[in-house]
């Protein structure tokens, strides 16, 4: 079976899927209520509305602000790899065959045998092909039939 799709990810969609990305993992849900807690408590304190701690909460309050920011910083790091190489943005053409997975865009081609795709990861309308643990191909589900995204979660490897 061969086909090939054109996509285009926006950046607002890739921060959303970023982040949507982030919070389904249980550390980020477990720190970031952490970080609230923090956060809320030494602000509370600070205001003389609770008294809760016996010195001041000052560096519990600046962890906490650190825990609540760190999924946003993250997705800022992100994004500006992302704006380093603007073609990312721009439309990509994915070809499937037996064999692997061919991307073309303005200014690249690649191609990728299916052995070398370590694992796959679905967020929302996206089918995420990851190729290192940290760069992946954003493959948009609503361009794909049925039978061509069984197609592709067919041929990846669990490893």
């Amino acid at each position: 079976m061969n086909f090939s799709i054109t996509s285009c990810l926006n950046q607002r969609e890739y921060i959303k899927v970023m982040f949507i990305g982030l919070y389904k993992k249980p550390g980020f849900i477990i720190s970031t209520i952490a970080g609230l807690y923090l956060f809320i408590t030494a602000l509370l304190n600070y205001f003389n509305v609770i008294d809760l701690y016996v010195y001041s909460p000052f560096a519990d309050g600046i962890l906490g602000l650190f825990l609540l920011l760190a999924p946003s910083l993250i997705v800022l790091l992100s994004i500006n790899q992302i704006k380093s190489n603007p073609n990312l943005l721009n439309d990509i053409t994915y070809t499937f065959t037996d064999t692997g997975m061919a991307v073309k865009g303005t200014t690249f081609k690649s191609e990728f045998s299916w052995e070398h795709i370590i694992k796959q990861k679905e967020i929302r309308q996206f089918l995420i092909l990851y190729h290192t643990k940290k760069f992946g191909n954003f493959i948009d589900k609503s361009e794909l039939t049925a039978d061509q995204l069984s197609f592709i979660k067919s041929k990846i490897i669990k490893k």
